[in-house]
């Protein structure tokens, strides 16, 4: 499979086209660091683990896909994705940002956030929001969890000076994200 370039589109296997989608959220944008910019993509047990990070946020997903090992920027057409060849770009350990002393603090339900008027749907959002921030502790981006799929996400809040905040998606258990507090 080496050197062969992998298309996931959305008609032909759309579980793993939003996985990819949701994880490149959290991907930089041009004038971000170089490594921030790439798509990490390791093997799994079954198919491939893909990692996208901007320095605040990381977002994790399984696909039933295999994709070569490797760093990529892949590019989005219509409804494919394409994952040309992989880039010597390093990224970062990124295990060591998953918190692994979090305490699960309960569970946030963004399904249902596209309903209603925008007035209600951004009344829905703020009530969950102030929710997460009351259960943990943690001040997060908004935006970074409207980038989320709506779905049942597990919290976890990691203590200390660290804080950081763990969402794993409890309907799609190949799906996870961390977020860094805003500052203080």
């Amino acid at each position: 499979m080496k050197g062969k370039e992998v298309t996931i589109t959305k008609a032909g296997n759309g579980r793993d086209y939003e996985r990819v989608k949701f994880c490149m959220k959290a991907m930089g944008r041009a004038a971000a660091p170089s490594f921030v910019r790439y798509m990490h993509v390791e093997n799994a047990r079954r198919g491939s683990r893909i990692v996208c990070t901007d320095g605040k946020r990381l977002h994790v997903a399984n696909l039933s896909v295999r994709i070569p090992a490797g760093n990529y920027q892949p590019k989005v057409a219509g409804d494919e994705i394409r994952f040309g060849k992989p880039s010597e770009a390093t990224f970062p350990a990124w295990r060591n940002v998953v918190p692994e002393d979090a305490d699960f603090k309960g569970t946030m339900e963004l399904g249902g956030l596209g309903t209603g008027t925008r007035t209600e749907r951004e009344e829905k959002f703020s009530r969950i929001y102030c929710a997460l921030q009351s259960d943990t502790g943690v001040s997060v981006n908004m935006g970074f969890l409207k980038d989320l799929p709506g779905a049942k996400w597990k919290v976890f809040a990691q203590g200390g000076r660290k804080k950081l905040l763990m969402l794993e998606n409890s309907e799609e258990k190949e799906q996870f994200a961390v977020f860094v507090p805003l500052a203080a």
